[in-house]
């Protein structure tokens, strides 16, 4: 096939079709909307002004996340000077990264029946604002990290398949799709990066893929080191994973439980069809990839905040219908007719998250476009907007949150001069950028009591207020038992150090004691 011709091809035109359609949607309204999570999106906002005004993740900061959770969002911000084009923006960045590497890999490798509906399926969950496996009045850009996820593993696995539509320089495109999916993952969430590096080992496995396999480890290799040249944050970033495993790196048994009998439909689907193309071509290879694919798959859901929808199996079951369509000829009469459909049961499997996943999208552009709910009304979030959608408790407890915000922003602007360096006793620290201040040095990029710190595992009170000038603290927190357990902690140290001077329906506003002001010590992450 030509280059002209693979450009034009069923798969490419609707990977680049509805990656326009949904960055356009995600763009063009010009503003955030959320109905859930708002307080998980506050985190990568104010990483996004982080990274913008020079810190960089892991050095000047703590995080268990990949640097590319703020680097996306710090895009958008940067090119628009807005943190309601953040998210959107660096989304639609990404897709259009994504695109002509999903374009390749599944171009090469599946016929338009399975490739089609797997690209716009993948483009889609790369898209929207929701998390997977919910419904889309819960739109909301929080945890985005998962879709992509998801999304880079879904190409990645469909590389199982040996290529039928050769290009040129087959082997050099494939590995270099395969390293650039792969890091892209590592630098996201490391979980999702462990699972493309066992793929590619795996795909050592098969003799007709050990090539471009090894060329895509190589790969990695040079990636990850001129990416350490300017980040340097690699062993940092290993530490904070670290420190982060010894708080939640343990799931009770029951969790395991509950998740697969949540899942057991999918399991069910995903072994018929994988059994079936097992019977068609019996592969030692073929096995592992299919165990493979739900291990793994049920690995990552127990490790995120999702219930269904395992994608690895998605994929993979989009994989085993491409072997047994190709193998339709050599299958006995009674087997061809179920070879035929199984193309079929392949887009049925993926219809409920790619149906919820547009209408998600379309959702949050109509409510974004006819600014639906109500802006925070901070110097910098005019462009975030609180909407409900068919549920009014959460968005008044979202509203009610960002009302504290915009006093909180109203607080600080009261005070003799300009604040810096506010720290927050609660899940997010969110001012700096809300309000347009110098951020905050060292310190996490969020606080979860016992998912990244507790009540033995935290940063020493030095470096978390050593760079700070004010501390805020929340009456009625968004997340109480962080809120608690900052206090406990740093209680001690905030009590020498500072003094409450303000205090206001929604806060306790503490500033450091002048004699300690002359005393400030900034102790980032490379310091600790």
């Amino acid at each position: 096939m030509s280059r002209v011709n693979s450009l034009l091809s069923p798969i490419a035109m609707a990977a680049w079709a509805t990656t326009a359609i949904c960055a356009a949607l995600l763009v063009l309204p010009g503003v955030t909307a959320t109905s859930m999570y708002f307080n998980d999106i506050l985190i990568f906002l104010d990483g996004a002004y982080r990274v913008v005004h020079g810190q960089v993740p892991n050095q000047d900061f703590h995080t268990a996340l990949g640097p590319l959770n703020y680097y996306l969002p710090g895009f958008g911000y940067w090119l628009t000077g807005q943190l309601g084009m953040a998210m959107p923006l660096g989304m639609a960045a990404l897709m259009l990264v994504t695109a002509p590497i999903m374009v390749h890999v599944l171009g090469t490798r599946m016929r338009p029946l399975i490739g089609v509906p797997l690209a716009i399926f993948l483009m889609l969950l790369l898209a929207t604002p929701m998390n997977t496996g919910e419904i889309p009045a819960k739109i909301s850009f929080a945890m985005f990290y998962n879709r992509i996820g998801w999304a880079l593993l879904g190409i990645l696995l469909v590389m199982h398949l040996q290529p039928e539509r050769l290009v040129r320089w087959q082997g050099w495109l494939d590995a270099a799709a395969a390293a650039t999916l792969t890091m892209l993952l590592a630098y996201t969430k490391m979980t999702y990066g462990v699972v493309a590096f066992g793929f590619l080992i795996l795909m050592l496995l098969q003799s007709g893929q050990r090539r471009w396999a090894a060329g895509a480890i190589a790969l990695c290799g040079i990636i990850g080191l001129v990416v350490e040249a300017f980040w340097g944050g690699t062993w940092m970033h290993i530490s904070d994973l670290v420190e982060a495993t010894k708080v939640s790196g343990v799931i009770e048994p029951y969790i395991y439980a509950r998740s697969f009998l949540l899942t057991s439909g999918e399991y069910v689907v995903f072994a018929l069809i994988a059994s079936l193309a097992l019977w068609q071509r019996p592969r030692v290879t073929d096995f592992l990839f299919y165990g493979f694919c739900g291990a793994s798959g049920f690995a990552l859901l127990n490790q995120n905040f999702q219930m269904i929808g395992i994608v690895n199996m998605l994929a993979g079951a989009a994989v085993a219908a491409e072997i047994l369509s190709r193998h339709q000829q050599t299958a006995s009469p009674t087997l061809q007719t179920v070879v035929r459909g199984a193309p079929f049961v392949v887009v049925i499997l993926l219809l409920p998250i790619a149906l919820s996943s547009a209408a998600a999208v379309g959702v949050h552009a109509t409510v974004a476009a006819t600014r639906a709910g109500v802006a925070l009304e901070t110097p910098n979030g005019q462009g975030l907007r609180i909407v409900n959608i068919l549920n009014k408790g959460q968005f008044e407890f979202y509203s009610g949150y960002g009302q504290t915000l915009e006093s909180g922003s109203a607080l600080l602007a009261s005070l003799d001069r300009s604040p810096s360096r506010v720290l927050v006793m609660d899940f997010v620290s969110p001012f700096a950028s809300l309000a347009g201040l110098p951020p905050q040095e060292g310190g996490n990029a969020w606080m979860h009591d016992n998912r990244n710190f507790d009540l033995d595992v935290h940063l020493p009170a030095e470096e978390m207020l050593g760079g700070v000038e004010v501390v805020m603290i929340p009456k009625q927190p968004v997340a109480e038992g962080t809120t608690e357990k900052m206090q406990q902690i740093y209680g001690p140290y905030l009590e020498k150090h500072f003094e409450l001077t303000k205090t206001s329906k929604a806060w306790f506003l503490y500033e450091r004691r002048p004699a300690n002001k002359t005393d400030i010590n900034p102790v980032g992450p490379q310091n600790s």
